[in-house]
């Protein structure tokens, strides 16, 4: 099994987290995408699209499937600002056309883990939501099905967010 965990993603989370004063629970990603100078906006997508990263020129936006759930919306959010912030500097890989605008898609794709770049994003949005340093303050020895459940509450991730970043950061044994 390929690990989606990368100490180095994590810092930079933790590391632009705490330059932009937002290091605490749950943490504010919309906050995190203005400062990063994106404007979120929700709309009707496509079911199967959670959302999208739209640069072109100085315009920066993050569009978010609105009848989707807080979590996954949060998820969105936190994914689309790994691409803004970890490739933004990569060239035609990530570009769809230069001259008019870039698009990084947030879909079923991006969910299996297959590019790089979605990974490195999913990691980044991980990383954002569920800061290792945070979750290790609210952890105790052992953890059970309650305290994940009560985890994903307090950091707003679904139940299935908190697992994966808990097992990914080997908090958690697999089963």
């Amino acid at each position: 099994m390929r690990s989606r965990y990368t100490k180095a993603i994590d810092q930079k989370t933790t590391d632009l987290l705490r330059e932009l004063k937002l290091l605490s629970v749950p943490v504010d990603v919309e906050a995190v995408a203005r400062k990063l100078g994106a404007e979120v906006v929700y709309g009707d997508l496509e079911d199967d699209m959670s959302g999208f990263l739209l640069r072109e020129k100085k315009i920066i936006k993050i569009a978010v499937n609105k009848l989707h759930h807080p979590n996954r919306q949060r998820f969105t959010i936190a994914h689309e600002c790994g691409h803004l912030y970890l490739h933004s500097d990569q060239g035609d890989r990530l570009w769809v056309d230069k001259a008019y605008s870039t698009i990084f898609y947030r879909d079923s794709s991006s969910s299996s883990g297959d590019k790089l770049a979605e990974i490195q994003a999913n990691q980044f949005a991980a990383g954002l939501l569920m800061p290792e340093v945070l979750l290790k303050d609210c952890l105790g020895k052992e953890l059970s099905d309650v305290d994940i459940s009560r985890l994903a509450l307090r950091f707003r991730v679904s139940e299935q967010a908190m697992t994966l970043r808990l097992l990914s950061m080997g908090m958690l044994a697999a089963a």
